[in-house]
């Protein structure tokens, strides 16, 4: 994830966005301690079919 953001920076990009799934704990957890912030939740954001609707959370990171 690191090198991504390297590259994105190298790139000229001065935002990185992304979506996860709001019971990803770890996965939100390795996000912040990038840098990453919350900017919203979708709470109807996809329909999986064992478990019904998933919320995800967006999160950016200033590049």
């Amino acid at each position: 994830m690191e090198a991504c953001l390297e590259c994105a920076r190298q790139m000229g990009y001065v935002q990185a966005e992304l979506e996860v799934v709001a019971e990803n704990a770890s996965a939100i957890g390795l996000y912040r301690s990038l840098g990453f912030v919350e900017f919203g939740r979708n709470p109807l954001a996809f329909r999986s079919r064992t478990s019904g609707w998933q919320e995800v959370v967006l999160m950016r990171l200033e590049l």
